[in-house]
């Protein structure tokens, strides 16, 4: 449903974390307040006066310990986030790991190191089935024949 008000979003980054070739997916604690259990890439909020860049390097290094550089934006979505149900968008990056030791935070509780060209899972949440989507086709693209 769309409306002619102007909207107040929260904004989210989500980050595709490739290294040797394979993404890191990350399983949602059960305690979190959204999407508990879910599989996802990693993800969190902006915070005010900080730039999409910043969240993205902060957020990878609290959720998993690892240094990124951001290489480009990959995708948005538009979600409805917890049980207030805030009207979010997401950005999601490609990112590429520099340093840092692999650590898995409260806020998940598995990890795994998927193949960039592996099907998406369709029990993954749609936005992060569309980013690995699109990350396969570029890797695909970069393939020699």
């Amino acid at each position: 449903m769309t409306s002619d008000v102007a909207g107040k979003f929260l904004v989210v980054v989500a980050f595709f974390i490739e290294r040797d070739g394979l993404i890191l997916l990350l399983r949602r604690s059960e305690s979190k307040d959204h999407a508990p259990g879910e599989w996802e890439c990693g993800s969190g909020r902006v915070k005010q006066g900080e730039s999409a860049e910043e969240a993205v390097i902060r957020e990878a290094q609290e959720e998993t310990g690892l240094h990124v550089e951001m290489l480009d934006p990959i995708d948005t979505f538009h979600f409805y986030r917890g049980n207030p149900k805030e009207e979010a968008i997401g950005v999601t990056f490609h990112c590429k790991a520099t340093g840092g030791v692999f650590t898995l935070s409260s806020e998940h509780n598995e990890a795994k190191w998927v193949p960039v060209g592996q099907p998406p899972d369709p029990s993954w949440p749609e936005w992060v089935q569309r980013g690995f989507g699109i990350l396969a086709a570029r890797q695909d693209r970069r393939s020699p024949p």
